[in-house]
Formats: structure tokens, sequence, C-alpha cells
């Protein structure tokens, strides 16, 4: 039974993005090929737009972010046949500042929501909000959101929540299945960006991140495999070619 091939990654943080995990995911990227080419959200860090940032934060420019953000957008969608991209949190910081900002941080802001919807215009890509209902891709019998739960039982919320889904947002790698007639398992992907951002070192909760992201294929009734790529002694060791038997 054919399938499509699908990869989500998620959590790259724009300029906060760990470049040999990149190196990897794109080199596995190629092996793979995949049709379906999910970004779950974050793709941008935007720290200068959170609640709570320094002046010395305010002040940064996000140029880099913002360059950087686009480049890894551009490359995984390049070839993709359906791309999709799940706003994240971090991402929808840009919403909230030009629906809520005054003077020339909401035109900065609606700036960026243009910027944005070009590079989803120019890959044919489908862009989901950052919202708990509207913010759910269905890829067969499996969802991907973005990820709306922290803490040590986030994965086994969203299972009750989403059912078989794949987030991001903890960073984490983890899974959790729940008692049901049929499995059902939700799976927390990993990131691709760096443990020592600024604002988060005195925070313990950055200890349990992982790298990695997942991939497998979506079968024509709606049935699906899930695989998990993590480091492992210092490589990312993925399996691009898998048998039935």
């Amino acid at each position: 039974m054919n399938g499509k091939r699908f990869v989500v990654v998620a959590d790259t943080h724009g300029d906060m993005v760990d470049e040999a995990a990149a190196s990897a995911f794109f080199a596995f990227l190629a092996d793979w090929n995949p049709q379906i080419r999910v970004h779950a959200g974050d793709a941008y860090d935007f720290r200068n737009l959170r609640k709570g940032a320094s002046d010395d934060e305010k002040a940064l420019s996000l140029e880099d972010d913002w360059r950087m953000a686009n480049e890894f957008l551009g490359r995984l969608f390049a070839t993709g046949k359906e791309n999709h991209f799940l706003r994240g949190n971090h991402d929808e910081r840009l919403w909230v500042c030009a629906g809520a900002a005054s003077g020339l941080l909401r035109d900065y802001a609606c700036d960026g929501i243009r910027r944005i919807e070009a590079l989803m215009r120019k890959h044919s890509a489908k862009m989901l909000p950052y919202d708990s209902e509207r913010g759910v891709l269905r890829l067969g019998k499996l969802s991907v959101v973005h990820g709306y739960h922290t803490g040590y039982v986030a994965t086994r919320t969203h299972a009750n929540i989403y059912g078989n889904v794949l987030h991001g947002h903890t960073h984490t790698i983890e899974t959790a299945p729940t008692p049901h007639i049929f499995p059902v398992e939700a799976r927390g992907i990993g990131c691709l960006c760096r443990r020592d951002m600024d604002y988060v070192n005195a925070k313990t909760a950055k200890l349990r991140w992982g790298q990695g992201w997942a991939y497998g294929t979506i079968f024509p009734d709606g049935s699906y495999e899930v695989f998990q790529a993590r480091k492992v002694a210092g490589k990312f060791r993925c399996a691009s070619e898998i048998s039935a038997y």
C-alpha cells in the first residue's frame, strides 16, 4: 500500500536555530524527499516582542531572526508538494502586536505579517494560526499541532485532547499513550534550536529538551507510520528506506 511521505519539524526559533542540527535535518530531507512538509511552529523567535522583554532585548535587531527563519522555511518548502506552516506562540507575537500595539510597532508587525504571507504564497504553503481549535492540521488519522501545554504531563494532555497527535512547543522528545479501544498516542517531536537562549538560562525545563523531528508515511486509508529522529552518539540516525513484510 503506497502512501505519501511526510516530515514534521518544529521550534527552530529563527536565529536561535542550532546550525549543526539544521544541517543534519536538511541532509535527511534530501534523502527522505517527503511530499508533505510541515513546520509546526516557532519558526521565528521574536524575543523582542515577548511580554516581559527587557529594554535591551527590545532594542535588538530582528533582521537575523527574519533572515534565518525565512531561509529555513524556504529550504523546507522548496520542493514540497503539500506545505504547511502552523504558527507557534512565538510566531503569533507578530499577529498580537498587529492587533494590540500602536504606532511604529503595529506598523512593523503588519509589514512583517505581509512578509510571511508572501513567503507562504511563494511556496504554496497553507498557514494555520496559533489556535487550539483552528490551528490543528489533519494528516489522515494523525493530527499535528504546535502545542498548547507545557510540563511533565504536556504530551499526555495533548493525547487526551487531540488523540493521535504530533506536537512541538515543549522542545522535548517523548510519547504518551492513553487507554483506548483503539490506540491513541501523542508524541513530542523535539526542537532544532539551541539550548543557550538568554531568556531560558535559569529555567531547568531546558534540561529536558531534545533535538529531533518526526517523519513517516500517510497511507490512502488515513493510517500512518511515524518515526522519530533524535541525536544518538552525536549523530542524527534515521531510516530513510522502510521495508514492509
